[in-house]
């Protein structure tokens, strides 16, 4: 089980995408398609479609996706570990007490699976305490209390953390160890790094969509290719 939404698809996509050796674009230029990146979308289409449960719907972000996961309609699920106390959690989760993680798998190109793109606190330029809201970022981000979230189930991005035995004291065993080993090999990000993502998440993500349908997955890659050419030529 996997995302199908063209748009939230992508956070998870991205790990096939650099499992397969290639990305979404370089130096300004398009790799959606690329044989490997066309592999990739294959994979993650074809395993929903294949061997996914019966009538997914193509809009799933992972609220829906967890829901068939933890009503045992699904046998397997890849997800930002992030979200993992939805599937333990025994009020909520009709197998909460046979499920266990793994890493993400090993793909042609090698271990490179999304690792650790953290949620982010900005502030405004027109925000008149800008001064207490750097305080909080300090506070909230901090070592110490990046240790107390981390200890609650909530995965932070300090190494120092990490290498803390208290931080993962309360995860499951198997995925504390996952969690920390995908540092290595990871990738700090899980979506084209452009300014207008939301754009470009739609755009890449139609082929997983239209392949999700069974439609034709490489026609649908040769359109989005050309589409997210013409937006990277925009943004530069």
């Amino acid at each position: 089980m996997v995302r199908t939404n063209r748009s939230a698809a992508i956070t998870m996509f991205s790990s096939f995408l650099y499992a397969y050796g290639t990305d979404f674009d370089k130096d300004g230029k398009s790799l959606i398609n690329t044989p490997e990146a066309r592999a990739a979308c294959d994979m993650y289409s074809s395993l929903l479609r294949d061997a996914g449960p019966d009538k997914l719907s193509d809009d799933m972000w992972w609220p829906e996706a967890m829901e068939l996961f933890t009503s045992g309609k699904a046998a397997f699920y890849v997800e930002a570990d992030s979200l993992y106390k939805n599937a333990t959690n025994p009020e909520k989760s009709q197998i909460a007490d046979t499920v266990s993680f793994a890493p993400f798998p090993e793909g042609p190109g090698g271990y490179h699976a999304t690792n650790v793109p953290p949620w982010t606190l900005g502030i405004n330029v027109s925000s008149p305490h800008r001064d207490a809201a750097w305080k909080f970022i300090r506070w909230v981000t901090g070592k110490e209390m990046s240790l107390k979230l981390q200890q609650e189930g909530n995965p932070c991005a300090r190494k120092s953390v990490w290498d803390n035995p208290s931080a993962a004291a309360n995860d499951p065993a198997d995925l504390a160890a996952e969690s920390k080993g995908s540092a290595e090999g990871g990738v700090g990000y899980d979506r084209p790094l452009v300014v207008d993502v939301g754009k470009a998440r739609n755009i890449v993500g139609q082929p997983i969509v239209d392949g999700l349908a069974g439609k034709d997955v490489n026609k649908s890659v040769d359109v989005a290719h050309e589409a997210y050419q013409k937006f990277l030529d925009s943004e530069s």
